[in-house]
């Protein structure tokens, strides 16, 4: 994700609603009272809700030991390509900074009828993959009439202190998920988080939606493209010549995901995923991120110097 003049990345949003005649369910899950502060769900009226079991499964590895390599910690599972470290959680928060400045301040892209819920009847939110928290928390903070849950395969770099009405779960989104449903899902940069099979990732995810509920997918593409976003389009601009350290970026990233087994760049394929399962209403969205010095406005430069200090995290 670094740029020669004037090459771009992308980071993309895709969007679907859900089909209106799904089943919905009053299921509870496991709050994670570590992880909480006066936790408040209707869920835990129900007479079926329980403290000591979980419809999520636990995830044993999240106790084995930090692998350590490159300088960085890792989740123990080996599962993740992200470290859970320090620098890992600044990198999340400087990212979150970056995708709040193509979304014009926003937390979401997708129209959400946050009018139409109460702190009591609130919406039910599940973000997935949600690293340290801070969507979920920001989230929660700015609409009290939300209900979030956020889960993550490693609880290192989860906060404990939280918004009542947020919780967090370990948990491993790749399994079959437990029977609730949602009125949002926010998947964020999750291509870094070892997913094999996105089409089941995302049917899961479709077949948890309450009826008219959205599910948000967003990714930071690992590819350069020399193009101009007025004038060209991305395909054009892919194939255009950004020089060799990029280019041998690309290549030995794609060439280290194809032998894990992994998706790096599942955002061209997700429209159709989601047409194929019956979403209406899908809608892409393509913003894009100047890593050289670009443009005067003083939107696109505060990209740059976020993507910037983004790479810089990583090293």
């Amino acid at each position: 994700m670094s740029r020669y003049d004037p090459d771009r990345s992308s980071i993309t949003a895709s969007s679907a609603t859900s089909k209106s005649d799904m089943a919905q369910s009053n299921d509870g899950l496991h709050r994670m009272n570590r992880l909480t502060v006066d936790d408040v769900s209707p869920a835990e009226d129900d007479d079926d809700y329980s403290d000591t079991t979980s419809n999520y499964s636990t995830i044993s590895e999240d106790t084995l030991p930090l692998i350590r390599e490159y300088g960085h910690t890792y989740h123990g599972s080996g599962q993740l390509l992200t470290p859970n470290d320090a620098s890992e959680a600044h990198r999340l928060t400087v990212q979150h900074e970056l995708y709040q400045l193509c979304l014009n301040g926003n937390l979401a892209d997708s129209k959400l009828p946050l009018d139409q819920y109460t702190p009591e009847d609130p919406m039910e939110i599940l973000d997935v993959g949600a690293g340290t928290g801070i969507w979920a928390c920001d989230m929660a903070k700015r609409y009290p009439q939300t209900n979030i849950l956020g889960i993550d395969l490693s609880s290192a770099l989860l906060p404990e202190d939280v918004p009542p009405n947020v919780t967090f779960e370990i948990a491993d989104a790749t399994e079959t998920w437990p029977n609730r449903t949602y009125d949002f899902i926010h998947m964020r940069s999750l291509a870094g988080g070892g997913v094999r099979d996105w089409n089941a990732l995302l049917a899961e995810a479709y077949d948890h939606l309450n009826p008219g509920g959205q599910i948000e997918i967003a990714e930071i593409r690992p590819h350069f493209f020399d193009a101009d976003p007025e004038h060209v389009d991305s395909e054009s601009g892919e194939k255009g010549e950004v020089g060799a350290a990029c280019r041998e970026y690309e290549k030995i990233f794609e060439e280290m995901c194809i032998k894990l087994g992994i998706d790096c760049d599942p955002i061209p394929r997700v429209p159709e995923i989601l047409n194929t399962l019956g979403a209406d209403l899908i809608r892409v969205r393509v913003d894009w991120l100047p890593i050289q010095n670009w443009g005067s406005d003083p939107v696109t430069q505060q990209k740059r110097k976020a993507l910037a200090e983004m790479v810089e995290c990583g090293r």
